[in-house]
């Protein structure tokens, strides 16, 4: 049942994500980064708690030039839902000497407790081939936020060999962190901790045009 529901919930995903065109945002769970995706991607994501004993969450992002727009859907066994809209505007790509940094606004809705977010990010891959070489590839994410996101917040993603990859994050709240396989580009399983609960669910990101 849990499976039939996460591929209804990424199918109904990636449509309304081609439907929107030019919306929604990509942080690593929670906690925000400093890249976007590219003009015409899109992700849909998927985190579902075991027989539906904590709810589940819906991530959707699109991007338009350095911009996104992003959609994560909180839904609780109790039917309560929470519709988290926000944007963002990478406006420093990342380089061989600079990360990518970013500007962006969270809960546009004021649909959460802690409601409306202000927030800076910055994003760099760091090569770790001469002191970890197998990592294939590490990422780090340092951001401040103010109102919704209070204070620093921080996020990595390491790839290893064989398509496994972690990720963890502090989003100025809680501890959540994934790990997962990626069978082929654009598509990946993972399981994960968040607000210190189980889910298990799978990612789906568009090639770039």
């Amino acid at each position: 049942m849990c499976i039939r529901s996460l591929v209804c919930k990424l199918a109904a995903a990636a449509v309304l994500a081609v439907a929107c065109g030019n919306c929604w945002s990509n942080p690593m769970l929670l906690a925000p980064t400093g890249t976007t995706l590219s003009t015409a991607q899109f992700r849909a994501e998927a985190a579902l708690s075991p027989h539906n004993e904590r709810g589940n969450y819906l991530w959707l992002a699109a991007g338009f030039k350095q911009f996104e727009a992003s959609l994560i859907r909180m839904s609780n066994v109790a039917g309560e839902d929470a519709n988290v809209f926000g944007v963002q505007w990478c406006f420093l790509p990342e380089t061989f000497v600079t990360p990518a940094i970013s500007l962006g606004v969270y809960d546009i809705g004021a649909q959460t407790d802690e409601g409306l977010g202000v927030y800076l990010a910055a994003s760099k891959h760091i090569s770790t081939k001469v002191a970890a070489p197998f990592l294939q590839d590490f990422s780090v994410t340092l951001g401040i936020g103010v109102g919704g996101i209070k204070g620093p917040f921080a996020a990595f993603e390491a790839k290893l060999p064989a398509g496994l990859f972690v990720q963890g994050e502090h989003d100025s709240r809680d501890l959540n962190g994934a790990v997962g396989w990626q069978p082929f580009p654009g598509f990946r399983l993972k399981a994960y901790s968040i607000r210190k609960d189980t889910y298990y669910g799978a990612e789906f990101i568009s090639p770039l045009f």
